[in-house]
Parts: C-alpha cells; sequence; structure tokens
C-alpha cells in the first residue's frame, strides 16, 4: 500500500498542477473573448461557442463533485 502511495501521489500532484495550469488558460481564453457592449457586435456563434464551454464546465465540475 505505501509503494502504491509513493507512486500514485506524484503522478496526482502533477496532474493537480496540470488542472491548474488549465484553468488559468481558460481564464486568460475567456477574457480574451467578445465582451457584451464592447468593440465587437456579439454574434449568434459567440452565443454557441459560450454554451458549449458551459457544458463542458459543468461536465468537469460534476466529476469533480463525483456525480
Amino acid at each position: 500500500m505505501t509503494r502504491q502511495r509513493l507512486q500514485a501521489e506524484p503522478a496526482y500532484e502533477t496532474s493537480h498542477l496540470v488542472a491548474q495550469d488549465l484553468l488559468q488558460r481558460i481564464r486568460e481564453l475567456l477574457q480574451d473573448q467578445p465582451a457584451p457592449g464592447g468593440e465587437v457586435d456579439i454574434a449568434w456563434t459567440h452565443v454557441g461557442t459560450m454554451a458549449e464551454v458551459n457544458q463542458r464546465l459543468a461536465a468537469v465540475v460534476g466529476i469533480l463533485e463525483g456525480r
């Protein structure tokens, strides 16, 4: 059991750090998207993109909550 824990812990730590990096990149990319009232006219393609992002992020939340 101890050997398995020693092998799993570094792998988990690496995965956790990667997840944090991905979250930061998502934040950056969301900031780069058109904002309501901004210079870019919001089109239905933008709405679809945000709906897809929200759906996928909700799935991630579900995984982390154990659903």
